[in-house]
């Protein structure tokens, strides 16, 4: 299809192993060769000192994570440098099965330095409308980005630490929670935590940016890293009071409005 493209500058070609193999015309900055992971060993003597390829790997194996695995070790000892994005598919998977085998079959390698991107294939069984499929679409971009950021390969959100609650608890947390996640969900980068109380909260929260902690009924502490910087503050100011410590630090940026 690409090549039959008028646009072949701004249009990128989408390569089987095949295709790759006859192909004499190739974008000059930019070509994805999709193969599986049974294929490492053949595409690697294809791709050998090129600069302009993205690997994208897959497996039929329904051990995913363990057979991507062994195409890195591959590609590894071969010595190539060259970015891999792992595609995955899970037809007709709930949305929390989607997130589940999306984080352990590539965020599991991502962990591990292993891979670059992540592709969640729109492959689903059956006659679906329209407004399904826009579902899902939205769904595997949330997903995608949520794994990238949990494995650190791309921060693309604000990120939250909470932690489960308890009797210590003194404010109902979820709802606390929510209601700092709507102001401050556009703070590309920032992490936010959210703790129940003052006793595990600090340690619980020890990486994160900013904190709100419960340190009494109605009483609100507010760090800035692992330094406390305001104390006693009423519940109902606490969130303003968390935004101006932000504003201050120079990190707060106003969301857009659309």
């Amino acid at each position: 299809m690409w090549k039959q493209n008028p646009d072949q500058v701004n249009k990128f070609p989408l390569f089987s192993l095949d295709e790759f193999k006859g192909s004499e015309l190739f974008h000059k900055e930019l070509n994805f060769l999709e193969i599986l992971d049974t294929q490492i060993e053949e595409a690697m003597g294809l791709i050998s000192g090129r600069t302009d390829t993205v690997l994208i790997l897959k497996t039929a194996n329904s051990h995913s994570m363990a057979a991507l695995r062994r195409a890195f070790v591959s590609l590894l000892e071969s010595g190539e440098k060259i970015p891999v994005v792992v595609k995955v598919s899970y037809p007709d998977q709930t949305a929390d099965m989607t997130m589940l085998y999306s984080a352990t079959d590539v965020g599991g390698l991502l962990v591990d330095g292993l891979g670059d991107g992540i592709l969640i294939s729109l492959e689903k069984e059956g006659d679906h409308t329209r407004t399904e499929v826009v579902e899902q679409v939205k769904l595997h971009n949330s997903v995608s980005f949520g794994v990238l950021q949990a494995a650190r390969t791309r921060m693309s959100k604000t990120e939250y630490i909470s932690c489960p609650s308890c009797g210590r608890t003194l404010f109902d947390l979820q709802e606390t929670t929510a209601m700092i996640r709507k102001r401050t969900d556009h703070l590309k980068g920032v992490k936010i935590g959210i703790m129940g109380c003052i006793v595990n909260g600090p340690g619980e929260m020890a990486d994160a940016d900013y904190g709100y902690v419960g340190s009494g009924k109605g009483k609100i502490t507010l760090y800035k890293g692992k330094e406390v910087v305001k104390r006693s503050v009423a519940s109902e100011k606490a969130v303003d009071e968390l935004i101006n410590i932000i504003r201050e630090d120079g990190m707060w940026i106003e969301p857009e409005t659309i």
